[in-house]
């Protein structure tokens, strides 16, 4: 294939006109970057003024030519503080330098993991390798998963890694290539590895994508249809929430299936009127939904079977908002499950649209315990918290302590002989003094595991968002059959878990404890790391009246050249608050 390359990236060989040469012979000392990007400006600044007409600047040359390495970090970062440059063809090359660190940085990052997931092969695995990268990274499993992979791939394409690690292709680009070659034969696979570096570096992600699977076939004609079986095997859909209220679902299916998926759609959103204002990607978007909403609002699928239950309940659309917000009465913003927040409007509008039905899964009132006292006036969580238990009085998460505390009621009980019996009995004990719904048995009740689902909502383990009815109900302290079920199966000894970090807890890869009055999930994993998980928001009246509140008392500036000296840096020596602390709990 020709060289493609022009303009300042295609620079190689000897240095520019006037610039002292980098390399290292006999008797001469390499200049440093910063060195050779000086004398190429002073060469500049003997030219003409540069013009569109011109070629690039000897300076635009050295940096494009530039390893990726501290060197040029240094100079980047120099070049950021001073911004002393005029020259916007060496911005150009400032900003492809900066690019080619980030894939510099992408290649280091594989190798520390595969040395990582080496030192752990046979033990812990790369499974529980992933949930502490992505613990640690703050980022999803699936971003996780992407890491890990790379470095096992990068392992085994030393010219893929080469090129990542001197900048010259994207971590995308090195996953396209390895993803494409990861079922070839060694000869073959080297070779469409070495033929997709050089194809990359001067074209993008998709038409990578496309080079690639023509090399593919090219080498390996049998494969593909091997290629595509396993790929059937792997059809997945997926929903990716977006902002403003929108999401994206997609599917990955074969192709002849979403052909007949479109052209169903598509069919069906030709069918309008003259006088319907909506575009044609408009009707095909409300004609795929309408699908789904059919669906759940006669609780059949197609074939007139019954849609299956989850977690004990009907499949639904949940939305968590105020009776004010449903009244237009606020503007608060509302929780979507699954989703996130969405605006008062909006819930107002699905309730319009929606079959409402309230549920009650506690039908019981929750004790309330007296106030702490004039400190809690001042507790910027007092609006967000329930109020703190009467000392003595167990909150659920330690089963020892429950079941001494109920036998010890029993026993009081027993002895006064008033009220029925039923009123000391276990279940109507927790319930009815300490505001706790359990089950007398292993598995939770129906009503209990409703409870859980709305309260948690997704899986607990910090970053996951496995939403809760496709979780696993998860005793925390682990299940003990010599201690009664009913000071097991409560409510602050249970949590959701994805069926993945479910195992992994059972495995012991990490363990997690639950504060019962916040609702704080913390996780320790081996290496000794410690990651809080924040219960999920169920109201944000409180948020939204601080906020609001915040933003009024802002002062933008307005009359800043009015102020005395003494007055601007009392300004500055004010130290900077949090708006969003209310989950900083001391």
């Amino acid at each position: 294939m020709a060289d493609e390359r022009s303009g300042a990236g295609a620079h190689q060989g000897s240095p520019p006109d006037g610039v002292a040469p980098s390399g290292s012979g006999s008797g001469r000392v390499r200049a440093s970057l910063r060195e050779r990007v000086d004398q190429a400006r002073s060469v500049d600044r003997a030219t003409p003024s540069w013009s569109f007409d011109a070629t690039c600047s000897e300076a635009a040359e050295v940096v494009a030519d530039a390893r990726a390495d501290a060197e040029l970090l240094d100079l980047l970062e120099a070049e950021r503080d001073g911004m002393r440059t005029p020259d916007e063809g060496l911005l150009i090359e400032f900003i492809a330098a900066a690019d080619r660190l980030v894939n510099h940085l992408g290649s280091l990052q594989a190798s520390f993991v595969a040395e990582l997931v080496d030192r752990r092969r046979g033990a812990r695995g790369t499974s529980r390798t992933r949930d502490e990268i992505a613990a640690r990274l703050a980022t999803t499993g699936y971003s996780a998963d992407v890491i890990v992979g790379r470095a096992a791939a990068l392992a085994t394409a030393p010219d893929v890694d080469e090129a990542l690690d001197r900048g010259a292709i994207s971590a995308r680009k090195a996953e396209l290539i390895t993803e494409a070659t990861d079922r070839l034969e060694l000869p073959q696979a080297r070779a469409v590895q070495e033929y997709g570096v050089g194809y990359a570096e001067h074209h993008t992600p998709p038409q990578l994508r496309r080079e690639l699977e023509a090399a593919v076939l090219a080498v390996d004609p049998e494969g593909a249809e091997r290629a595509h079986e396993r790929e059937v095997t792997r059809r997945k859909m997926v929903l990716e929430p977006s902002r403003h209220g929108m999401s994206w679902v997609g599917a990955y299916v074969p192709a002849h299936e979403a052909s007949a998926v479109y052209t169903c759609i598509d069919g069906i959103a030709a069918d309008t009127s003259a006088d319907d204002p909506r575009t044609l990607d408009q009707r095909r978007a409300d004609a795929f939904c309408q699908i789904f909403r059919d669906i759940l609002v006669t609780g059949e699928v197609p074939g007139g079977a019954a849609l299956p239950d989850r977690q004990g309940w009907r499949p639904a659309v949940q939305v968590t908002a105020t009776t004010t917000v449903l009244a237009g009465d606020d503007q608060t913003p509302a929780i979507l499950h699954g989703y996130g927040p969405v605006t008062a409007a909006s819930a107002r509008r699905m309730a319009r649209e929606g079959e409402i039905e309230l549920e009650n899964h506690l039908q019981c009132p929750v004790p309330r315990w007296p106030s702490r006292g004039r400190t809690d006036l001042l507790d910027p969580m007092r609006e967000l918290l329930p109020s703190p238990r009467e000392p003595g009085l167990p909150d659920g998460s330690d089963p020892a302590a429950t079941t001494a505390w109920v036998h010890r009621r029993q026993r009081e009980a027993s002895r006064c002989r008033s009220g029925p019996a039923r009123d000391a009995e276990p279940v109507t004990l927790l319930e009815t003094v300490l505001g706790l719904v359990c089950s007398d048995s292993y598995a939770p009740s129906r009503r209990l595991r409703g409870l859980i689902v709305d309260r948690d909502q997704t899986c607990r383990f910090p970053g996951c968002m496995v939403p809760g009815w496709r979780c696993q109900i998860d005793h925390i302290v682990a299940f003990d059959p010599d201690l009664p079920a009913w000071a097991q199966t409560v409510e602050s000894n249970l949590q959701l878990l994805c069926r993945h970090h479910h195992q992994g807890k059972t495995e012991q890869a990490f363990s997690v404890e639950r504060e019962a009055w916040t609702g704080i999930t913390t996780w320790r994993t081996r290496t000794g790391h410690v990651y809080a998980r924040l219960p999920e928001r169920q109201d944000l009246t409180a948020l939204t009246a601080r906020l609001r509140s915040d933003a009024a008392a802002v002062w933008v500036g307005d009359g800043l050249d009015d102020l005395a000296p003494y007055e601007l840096e009392e300004l500055r020596e004010e130290p900077a608050t949090h708006l969003l602390a209310e989950w900083e709990v001391t």
